[in-house]
């Protein structure tokens, strides 16, 4: 929240049911000997065969050890366990590494919204095959 001031109205209507199977999953990171989480994502089905990836953090002082890497990559998993053929996220311009960490894993940036208008520059969709 600190680097967009608050929640946007998608993000009130999330509840940690719509993670649950058989429509989702959430991951969580630890570390062996760290008694807090340092990581975790979820994943949501929101049409057949297609899930809305959300929630991707990383603890700053665990960023930069392949922890975001690895939760997504065991996420796509998931999401084929769950019966997903593709993935879809959004983003911002605010969150650079979240970016660099989505191209350099194959995920295909998106430019136009599902009406096929122009997405805002501020406004990053990502999609991802993982069929």
């Amino acid at each position: 929240m600190t680097r967009y001031g608050g929640l946007d109205d998608g993000e009130f209507g999330l509840t940690a049911v719509m993670f649950d199977p058989p429509g989702g999953a959430f991951l969580v990171a630890r570390v062996e000997g760290v008694p807090d989480p340092v990581g975790g994502v979820g994943v949501r089905r929101v049409a057949e065969g297609v899930g809305e990836v959300r929630r991707l953090w990383v603890d700053p002082a665990w960023r930069a050890h392949g922890i975001g890497r690895e939760l997504t990559a065991v996420l796509e998993g998931e999401a084929r366990g769950l019966g997903l053929s593709a993935l879809i996220l959004a983003t911002g311009d605010r969150q650079p590494e979240a970016v660099a960490l989505y191209e350099a894993t194959g995920w295909e940036r998106l430019h136009f919204d599902a009406d096929g208008a122009p997405l805002p520059i501020w406004h990053i969709r990502f999609s991802k095959v993982i069929a």
